[in-house]
């Protein structure tokens, strides 16, 4: 198996990782694909994802006809290795393509350059749970009770993410969650609110935690990164190893 479809089906793990505590969700999963729909209304809550497998164009078609049926936006993410094939299907299905995510990886052995010395908690406990769901509402402006349903749910110490608050001068500052597979961790909800944006508190953060799991024995990390977000990732020794096309299909 090639890194991009290893990577795929770790990516199908987390996702579950994430929303099996929301209210309402519906989980679909096969080694390669997963579908996630939930009681929101927003594309970023209802999620897709489609590895190189022998399924993927079945799965695609349900999880349509599944969104439509409960009303739902629906973002697919595609591996390069199935779009070809699936990209007709897509498109007689009402999905168009929004443009790409880069897939990255920090690899065993690469130097990250620490950050600026910065106060650095898990997030467990209603406190700091809020603390964390206030950074992720005000980065992605997003309403604070969907944060609540859909995010604050994971913050516990049985579930599979981990989530973690980096505090300035000025009080919390930015968030970033961890979920952990094996010996391989997977970045996301690296959230920093545009009035702490560009002071160097997400790379402190971000550098703190990968030395954290590095010293407990995590080697890889991988991410699916926005464009705007990819300097910083690079800039931490993150590769891309694929760019996977993003599809949306309307409500």
């Amino acid at each position: 198996m090639d890194e991009t479809e290893e990577l795929i089906e770790l990516c199908v793990r987390t996702l579950v990782s994430q929303m099996i505590p929301a209210p309402g969700v519906e989980l679909h999963v096969t080694r390669r694909c997963v579908l996630g729909l939930t009681d929101e209304p927003a594309a970023d809550f209802n999620r897709l994802i489609l590895g190189a497998d022998p399924q993927a164009e079945g799965f695609l078609v349900r999880a349509a006809a599944l969104a439509k049926a409960r009303g739902r936006p629906l973002v697919a993410t595609m591996s390069p290795r199935a779009a070809d094939a699936l990209a007709p299907v897509a498109t007689r299905l009402g999905f168009a393509p929004v443009g790409a995510a880069p897939l990255m990886v920090l690899r065993a052995g690469t130097p990250v350059e620490p950050g600026r010395p910065m106060k650095v908690a898990r997030a467990l406990g209603p406190e700091l749970t809020q603390v964390a769901g206030d950074l992720i509402a005000a980065a992605f402006d997003t309403p604070r009770e969907v944060i609540a349903r859909c995010i604050d749910v994971c913050m516990t110490p049985a579930a599979g993410v981990e989530t973690y608050v980096a505090w300035g001068d000025d009080g919390p500052m930015c968030t970033v969650s961890v979920t952990p597979t094996g010996d391989t961790g997977a970045i996301s909800l690296m959230a920093t609110p545009p009035e702490h944006q560009r002071k160097g508190a997400g790379r402190a953060l971000l550098s703190h935690v990968i030395d954290d799991y590095r010293r407990r024995g995590m080697t890889r990390f991988h991410l699916g990164a926005t464009e705007a977000g990819r300097p910083l990732y690079e800039s931490l020794g993150f590769e891309v190893v694929a760019d996977l096309p993003v599809w949306m299909l309307d409500a």
